[in-house]
């Protein structure tokens, strides 16, 4: 006979606990953060006057904190547990992010507050995503697919928040921006009761086991570089190609919300079907519709520009959960870092390579180096082929 408690704890640990509201919450105003710049690029060039190829290494720089520290943030935040990683990472975010927006006189001064900005940012996506994972239970990939869409949320709102927040208040006025991250990271300081706590280890981190998930990470840090790549290269080089066909600043930023926006059903339907057929056919699919959608939004016309670059946020932030998920299979005792690892260090290396586009971008024009993008996209499917199973 099942007695009650075993029927209750099996379904607790079937479905996602409530408290992953409160972090998908947490992640869409964390990850709005980072993202309100690019919307707002055509202006802050002419203010802070700077080029199109120092606009596509704000990208890369801005990693340095916000991606290249998650490995170590989410080591940390293994070794520690606390409630700082969460709350006082997504505080210290938002209020640096929208007061460097509003205030910051010069390119270099915009790029420090960028990197403190992306402590904060670094501090907050390992210690909770992998706080998800476990508050999931058995249904890892919806709940990370919940987690992560709260994030593709967070980034379509990001544009029209930023734009509209210029347009009726200028720009001293976006440090308003900041209220609402720096409120939820108080709620969260609440939330987080009783706050996590350290991990207890008999072993080193430096195991065989672990030895071994490096070993097969390469492919995997692969992927996600070159679909970062293709985010962050589009992210950055719409507005500025929008702004040279003199085309209003609410437009492109319409554009990149609808970019995300769908990204977010994609980011869901992505992780539902990894649950079902594993990683690999997701990760293909998306490098094949992701190139294909980029380029056709490069040649469409009327609706059948909002279409693609619709298309494209599906196909391209389809993958978003599922390297989520593969990652912490491949280090399950350090689920922190492995997500530190897989956001950090791969996203990283795909801000970089936007530096080089954004170079490109400037000798042949925005248009030519998305294109050139597209054509990169591909790339990741040879990774994605070799990827160990789990």
């Amino acid at each position: 006979m099942v007695s009650g408690g075993t029927i209750a704890a099996s379904a607790k640990a079937s479905r996602p606990s409530w408290k992953t509201g409160y972090y998908t919450f947490s992640h869409f105003l964390n990850d709005a953060y980072p993202n309100l710049y690019p919307a707002l690029l055509p202006v802050l060039m002419v203010s802070m006057h700077f080029s199109v190829a120092l606009a596509g290494l704000l990208s890369s720089i801005a990693a340095l904190t916000t991606q290249m520290l998650q490995p170590l943030m989410g080591l940390w935040a293994d070794r520690v547990g606390t409630r700082m990683f969460v709350a006082g990472g997504l505080f210290v975010g938002s209020l640096v992010s929208a007061t460097a927006l509003a205030f910051s006189p010069s390119y270099a001064v915009f790029v420090a507050a960028l990197l403190i900005g992306g402590l904060g940012n670094a501090a907050f996506h390992p210690h909770a995503s992998a706080l998800v994972g476990e508050l999931s239970g058995s249904r890892k990939g919806l709940g990370m697919s919940l987690f992560m869409i709260g994030g593709n949320f967070g980034r379509a709102i990001a544009p029209i928040a930023a734009t509209t927040t210029f347009l009726y208040l200028g720009r001293h006025g976006l440090w308003v921006l900041a209220l609402p991250g720096m409120a939820m990271a108080i709620v969260m300081w609440f939330v987080m009761r009783p706050a996590p706590r350290p991990k207890i280890r008999n072993q080193k981190i430096w195991t065989p086991a672990f030895r071994q998930g490096l070993k097969h990470a390469g492919n995997l840090l692969a992927v996600v570089m070159l679909r970062n790549m293709a985010s962050m290269a589009t992210m950055t080089l719409l507005p500025i190609m929008w702004h040279h066909l003199h085309r209003p600043l609410s437009q492109s930023a319409a554009l990149l919300s609808t970019l995300f926006l769908v990204g977010s059903i994609g980011n869901m339907t992505g992780g539902a079907i990894s649950d079902k057929l594993g990683p690999k056919p997701v990760l293909i699919g998306s490098a094949v519709l992701s190139s294909l959608f980029l380029w056709a939004f490069l040649h469409a016309s009327g609706i059948g520009i909002w279409l693609s670059i619709g298309l494209l946020g599906f196909s391209l932030y389809s993958t978003g959960s599922v390297v989520m998920v593969y990652g912490q299979a491949l280090f399950p005792e350090n689920k922190g870092m492995a997500s530190g690892l897989t956001l950090g260090i791969g996203n990283t290396l795909g801000a970089l390579a936007v530096g080089g586009i954004g170079m490109i971008a400037t000798r042949v024009g925005s248009q030519e180096a998305l294109t050139i993008t597209a054509i990169l996209v591909l790339l990741s499917i040879p990774f994605s082929l070799r990827l160990k199973k789990i």
